[in-house]
């Protein structure tokens, strides 16, 4: 004998179908679920420093749209949280500077050499082998207002074909006798670096920012035996972070009619708008995915 549904159990068997299909398919701008933990949605303090959003967890980065190591954040504002509570950011992949505050209202993070901080050490030396850069697209820069630049010169070897200007006076410290190469190494404010090919005498030029200095003596004793320009490099030093700079994507999903973050991806890349509500949203539009959602659930209600 065949089983008689009631109108009251038709209608409860079509939602029950309706929220099936809504859950396995979403809507059309539905780009899957996302794991929201990867989202700082509120401050997590690192050592005496809060983070919060645009900055991001390098160490917590998810799966999301099938991009693996997927962050929600922008590139270049990456912190890592080691393990005695030093927050540091990687300004090149390479050169890792501890994260000292950062000031939201102001957009500035201010940082320090973590090579330097032993006053212990009266003549420090890079520990790069690059100028320190920022990562390409990130909001990051240095401001002419509050950053300078010290250059070294390391391992140089003058003959006749590459001659020392007479400005210029070596550093007087044991710690750059090792290597890379034998020779004499210089450190120089970047607005007092002499012209011509000497610089191809030298195994290594590194340019490093710090914070904005004032006049120079280079003829001082106490600049070239470390003591002078080691407390130029320990001093803390501020980089911005652009607002502006946002991709118009971003500017969309984070507004007041959204509310939501910007994901990317390790390359740098914007996959998405990370909602909410757990998924990932082409039209970068948390609001107006979920009216879309919402409309459609009450057009196929009012059908039944």
């Amino acid at each position: 004998m065949p089983l008689l549904l009631s109108h009251h159990h038709h209608q409860l068997l079509l939602l029950l179908l309706l929220v099936a299909i809504t859950a396995s398919h979403g809507d059309s701008s539905d780009d899957g679920a996302y794991d929201p933990s990867m989202c700082l949605n509120q401050k997590y303090t690192c050592g005496s420093v809060s983070i919060t959003y645009p900055f991001y967890l390098a160490g917590e980065t998810k799966d999301a749209k099938g991009y693996d190591n997927s962050y929600c954040g922008y590139p270049g504002l990456g912190i890592l949280c080691e393990d005695d509570d030093k927050p540091i950011l990687q300004l090149n992949g390479a050169a890792n500077y501890t994260v000292k505050s950062i000031d939201g209202a102001l957009a500035t993070v201010s940082l320090a050499d973590p090579n330097v901080d032993d006053d212990r050490n009266p003549c420090p030396r890079p520990r790069i082998d690059r100028n320190v850069t920022l990562q390409e697209g990130s909001l990051l820069y240095f401001p002419d207002s509050a950053v300078d630049y010290l250059i070294f010169f390391i391992g140089c070897n003058f003959n006749f074909t590459f001659y020392k200007p007479s400005s210029i006076y070596p550093i007087s410290c044991e710690s750059f006798d090792d290597g890379p190469g034998p020779g004499l190494s210089f450190v120089l404010p970047d607005d007092a670096v002499p012209a011509g090919n000497w610089v191809q005498a030298c195994s290594q030029v590194i340019q490093l920012p710090v914070h904005k200095y004032g006049a120079i003596n280079l003829t001082d004793p106490g600049w070239t035996n470390g003591s002078e320009y080691a407390s130029v490099l320990r001093q803390e030093f501020q980089l911005g972070w652009n607002e502006s700079g946002k991709p118009p994507a971003c500017i969309q999903c984070e507004g007041a009619n959204s509310k939501g973050r910007c994901g990317h991806n390790r390359t740098g890349d914007f996959i998405g708008c990370l909602c909410p509500d757990g998924r990932v949203h082409s039209d970068n539009n948390c609001n107006k995915a979920r009216r879309q959602h919402s409309k459609k659930t009450m057009t196929i209600l009012n059908k039944m």
